[in-house]
């Protein structure tokens, strides 16, 4: 090759490199963006690759950088649930809950809806014990965040009830109902039906615990305000 023919290569090499290193990156929210236009269209698998590089693109020095960090992961652990990966989900929800448990913290609405997601995989690959422990910090958390009478709490109260009747932990399960049942009766009054729901979950635990009586008393109070309600229709 002769040396003008050298040169020439070399300057088209350079001028091709200038171009690549001038080429703007693509942002991860636009990286997001189009994974959720792919994601609407039923391309999971485009929609999954997108979330991927835009988690590897995304930093994580700041506070609201690791939030967004997490809600990538949030969504991206989505796709994989509705893939049936709870594994690689469970992943990406733990990712995103340490990133957001990561001083300065950040918003606990989106810690506690990990952390409900969480309890969710554990219950559906039966980690019973880990959903319930998931499901008591969500309780705590959204009593300190929204009351005690708070819908939200008073829902968590009802679910992680169940959940402690599953495990047989009757104790724990007659706290838990006798709790909600304080909290929707002040929420709601003493005879509307959201009362009878929670007076028969009640009855569930007590007849499983050796009171009979009792929990035939609760289902008693329960079908007599349905029928006052009926007949007030």
């Amino acid at each position: 090759m002769t040396r003008v023919a050298l040169c020439l290569l070399l300057a088209g090499l350079m001028v091709g490199c200038a171009e690549t290193s001038s080429a703007p990156a693509v942002s991860p929210e636009a990286l997001r963006q189009r994974a959720a236009a792919f994601r609407s269209e039923g391309k999971s698998a485009e929609a999954e690759d997108l979330l991927g590089q835009a988690i590897r693109a995304q930093p994580t020095q700041t506070c609201d950088q690791r939030s967004a960090a997490a809600d990538l992961r949030r969504e991206l652990a989505s796709l994989r649930v509705a893939g049936d990966d709870l594994v690689g989900a469970e992943k990406l929800y733990h990712e995103a809950l340490t990133l957001l448990e990561t001083a300065p913290r950040g918003a606990d609405a989106a810690i506690i809806n990990l952390r409900t997601q969480l309890a969710g995989l554990c219950y559906r690959q039966s980690r019973f014990e880990e959903a319930a422990e998931f499901y008591r910090t969500v309780l705590a958390l959204e009593v300190a965040l929204l009351g005690e009478t708070h819908p939200d709490p008073l829902g968590t109260m009802s679910i992680l009830g169940g959940l402690e009747l599953k495990r047989g932990k009757l104790a724990e399960a007659e706290t838990l109902f006798r709790r909600q049942l304080r909290g929707v009766q002040l929420v709601h009054g003493t005879e509307k039906r959201e009362v009878t729901s929670v007076l028969d979950n009640l009855a569930d635990v007590l007849e499983k615990a050796g009171q009979a009586a009792e929990a035939t008393r609760l289902r008693g109070e329960a079908a007599r305000i349905r029928r006052k309600l009926c007949d007030e229709c």
